[in-house]
């Protein structure tokens, strides 16, 4: 379960991504008295309605993860890199939520907020960057079987 909702997340990250841009510009639009695009509305409420979702998910997650508990640890890496890898996934949570939390704020009650949700959005993707590039080192320099462990069975 915790690798399908894994993957889930990831997907809807991506897909909140490539939607984001129909953000700025239904907005930018609005401001000058433009009609908006119908296809930027449409992506502006699916990615309204997805980050909702997304954080439905990580509460999911994230009381999965504290009922069963997490994945051991591979057993190849030191103690400082299961360190990292505990803290990363604990950031992912945290970012996730809050960056979820600040989207619904902005878009319903106070859109200030979404200067917040821009920001936590950088953080993701550092958070991000770091995770492909532990992933690349396991895969490749480590050589050990933490992508496969991932990978839906």
């Amino acid at each position: 379960m915790q690798i399908l909702l894994h993957w889930l997340v990831a997907a809807l990250v991506v897909v909140q991504y490539a939607t984001s841009g129909a953000i700025v510009r239904t907005h930018a639009v609005h401001m000058i008295g433009q009609r908006q695009d119908p296809t930027d509305l449409l992506l502006h409420g699916l990615h309204l309605k997805l980050g909702l979702g997304l954080v439905a998910l990580m509460v999911g997650r994230l009381a999965l993860r504290l009922w069963i508990g997490a994945p051991m640890p591979g057993g190849t890496g030191s103690a400082w890199a299961t360190c990292t890898a505990r803290v990363v996934h604990a950031a992912f949570y945290a970012v996730l939520i809050c960056e979820g939390l600040t989207g619904a704020i902005a878009s319903y009650f106070w859109w200030p907020i979404s200067l917040a949700h821009v920001i936590i959005f950088k953080i993701l993707l550092a958070l991000v960057t770091i995770h492909v590039a532990a992933v690349l080192w396991h895969a490749l320099v480590l050589r050990d079987a933490t992508l496969r462990r991932m990978s839906p069975q």
